[in-house]
């Protein structure tokens, strides 16, 4: 029986390292950010009091959710030239994952998010159909040009749009321009502040190529600064729309909130160490969170806006463990 006890110890053993392999792949703490883009953007097309559809929001959270692992394993299965030099002991580089697989992953996941987007409806679909488009042209080419941050930031602003679909097109049809404002406003908010999390991103590929050397000083505090009056502008944005009626003023508590973070996360990362900027771009990722629960307060009331923070332990607590970036 001993030799049965070990057989089955290995097989567990190995079991979990795979699972582990694979939530790395995927970077699980990044998906949690998905969902509340969803309800952003359902809701602000189709308030609660409204005919909302439970079903249509599960197909779309899970659409949302495989499109943004597709998005993510393509990354790394781009990169994986780039990742043999400077992330050798990630999933592909390291084979603990094939490229054969991850490709099939990614293949699998994204015809799935087209399908679930499909059974919404054509319009979800159509979206859907542009949204992989720009995922897969940016982790194939767009990355590492000038308008990598822009593609990047327009994706997370179509995965908004991917979740007023529903509802979008009859609004526009009907000319309902109060609500075209709002879904606009959200979406080009988030678009701002994932093109600063993109500009800094590149700030870590940076520090970790030149960990010894400080030359780019200067470049570096312009692209910090850059960054931070970006977000800056958009947490003022926010406040002027809120006193233009376009939110509800309780959305000032989860505001504050996003705003400490932020600016205790700019304060306390050292901009030329190159795992301090890694902590502050996980922080500023499951912060996209904090960000939908805002515009979710200002669009339903506190009720579905604090709820989506419970998203925010679990995206963090799983970060312990899987990293982000």
């Amino acid at each position: 029986m001993t030799w049965l006890y070990q057989y089955r110890r290995e097989q567990y053993i190995g079991g979990g390292f795979v699972l582990r392999q694979f939530l790395l792949l995927v970077r699980l703490p990044n998906i949690f950010t998905t969902p509340t883009n969803i309800l952003t953007g359902y809701f602000a097309v189709v308030l609660p009091s409204g005919n909302v559809d439970a079903l249509q929001i599960t197909y779309l959270i899970f659409s949302s959710a495989l499109l943004y692992t597709a998005g993510i394993v393509f990354n790394d299965y781009f990169d994986i030239e780039i990742d043999l030099r400077e992330r050798p002991n990630r999933p592909l580089p390291s084979k603990s994952i094939t490229t054969k697989k991850a490709l099939l992953i990614g293949i699998i996941s994204l015809l799935s998010s087209n399908l679930l987007a499909l059974a919404v409806g054509v319009n979800s679909f159509a979206i859907c159909v542009v949204l992989s488009a720009i995922v897969i042209a940016y982790d194939y080419k767009l990355k590492n040009t000038l308008i990598g941050p822009i593609v990047m930031g327009s994706a997370r602003a179509l995965n908004i749009i991917l979740g007023a679909s529903p509802a979008l097109f009859a609004a526009i049809l009907l000319n309902e321009n109060h609500i075209l404002v709002r879904i606009m406003f959200v979406s080009l908010s988030l678009l701002a502040y994932v093109f600063s999390i993109s500009l800094l991103s590149r700030k870590e590929i940076v520090a970790r190529g030149e960990e010894h050397v400080r030359e780019n000083y200067d470049a570096n505090r312009q692209i910090v600064a850059i960054s931070f009056l970006i977000i800056f502008a958009v947490v003022i944005s926010i406040t002027f729309a809120v006193f233009l009626g376009i939110f509800k003023f309780e959305l000032f508590a989860s505001l504050s909130l996003f705003s400490l973070i932020m600016f205790f996360t700019f304060r306390q990362t050292n901009f030329h160490d190159p795992l301090t900027i890694q902590n502050a771009i996980k922080h500023m990722v499951i912060s996209i969170v904090v960000l939908d629960s805002v515009f979710i307060i200002g669009l339903t009331g506190s009720y579905y806006g604090l709820l989506t923070l419970v998203l925010v332990p679990v995206a963090l607590l799983s970060s312990k463990k899987l990293y982000v970036t």
